[in-house]
């Protein structure tokens, strides 16, 4: 018997977490069915051919008002991917992409899409934020064409069944591999290593961890990512015990030798990878009270959290876990455990399978 095929569409500009959520998805499904996939990105597409995947990559790269001339393609593209592989399920990420979903639809396809942030239509003007507003508005109303919405965490799921029926939404949380041994005795090093990993954006916060550091002289930072934001966050960095190691294919080793790692984000965001990363590594965590945020410490329990935006408050939390070791060794216990029960590939395996109809 013949595997189901599944057609893979993102669209993106830039590697961040939809795209790791991307690769490890086409991973975990692979002996289930037989991958294709639509991509942008060079660097992706390599990765997921390795993994056995057949990719077409428009290779369009640049400003981000390409992405409007990359969908248009893709209107052309997905119908010959369909029509010559015989797909008749495929799997949509962006809000872009998500305009395919009607067209799939009429297509006679199973069409399912991956919610990984809010909408937030309600903090961007359409006159001052087009290139903003009107993508979210317009995926927005397309995500009712999907067969269905698969929603990266509980808080994502809440905004998608306030739109669309709840028999259309299924929550299945984002997940991170886990190390096979994790070394809890947090011996303390003689100067605190805090570490930040991500996009460097500003909305992803870094330079609130900057602005604390003002009153923690004796911590230094790594800062493990790259973005638009990094020559500013570099200036400001200037007096500060601060390294920059750019963008890193893999940073676990660089978990390993933190000693509280920071998400500082102002959001939007539906389930951040690194975070679960670092809870998976026993890395003491320091969050942004985000809700996706509470939700994956269980409101502090396995994190600690610092009111968004207020550095001030991050620099007192910080001090209070550097001044703590045990408090630091309950969260890096507590977080470990949390993410094997509910946030490993385990545990999502079952889940998308059924999902995708594979079983």
């Amino acid at each position: 018997m013949d595997k189901e095929r599944i057609l893979f569409v993102d669209l993106g500009s830039d590697y961040g977490g939809v795209e790791t959520y991307l690769r490890r998805l086409c991973s975990m499904l692979s002996p289930y069915c037989e991958g294709f996939a639509l991509l942008s990105l060079p660097k992706l597409a390599e990765q997921l051919r390795a993994q056995g995947v057949r990719v077409v990559c428009i290779p369009l790269l640049g400003p981000r008002w390409l992405k409007g001339l990359r969908l248009l393609l893709s209107f052309v593209i997905v119908p010959y991917m369909l029509l010559r592989y015989r797909v008749r399920t495929v799997q949509v990420n962006g809000f872009f992409e998500s305009l395919l979903l009607g067209p799939l639809r009429l297509a006679g396809c199973k069409a399912i899409f991956t919610m990984h942030i809010p909408f937030e239509t309600d903090l961007y003007s359409w006159f001052r934020n087009p290139e903003r507003y009107f993508p979210r508005l317009l995926s927005k109303l397309s995500l009712r064409f999907a067969s269905r919405v698969v929603c990266v965490s509980e808080t994502i799921g809440d905004i998608a069944r306030t739109i669309l029926p709840r028999e259309k939404v299924t929550v299945i949380a984002n997940w991170v591999e886990t190390p096979a041994v994790v070394d809890f005795s947090l011996a303390k090093t003689q100067r605190p290593k805090l570490l930040f990993v991500g996009r460097l954006e500003q909305y992803k916060g870094a330079q609130f961890i900057l602005e604390a550091m003002q009153q923690i002289p004796e911590a230094s930072l790594l800062v493990v990512g790259d973005g638009s934001y990094r020559p500013q966050l570099e200036q400001w960095a200037n007096q500060l015990d601060v390294e920059f190691a750019g963008f890193q294919n893999d940073p676990a080793p660089f978990y390993e030798q933190s000693t509280v790692f920071i998400n500082p984000s102002m959001g939007p965001e539906g389930l951040p990878l690194v975070s679960l990363e670092a809870m998976a590594h026993g890395v003491p965590c320091l969050f942004s009270d985000l809700p996706v945020h509470r939700e994956i410490s269980l409101d502090g329990n396995a994190a600690a959290l610092f009111q968004c935006g207020n550095s001030d408050d991050l620099a007192q939390q910080l001090k209070g876990l550097l001044a703590n070791s045990s408090l630091r060794e309950r969260y890096s216990r507590a977080a470990r455990q949390l993410v094997e029960n509910k946030y490993s590939a385990k545990a999502a395996a079952g889940r998308y399978v059924q999902a995708f109809g594979l079983s």
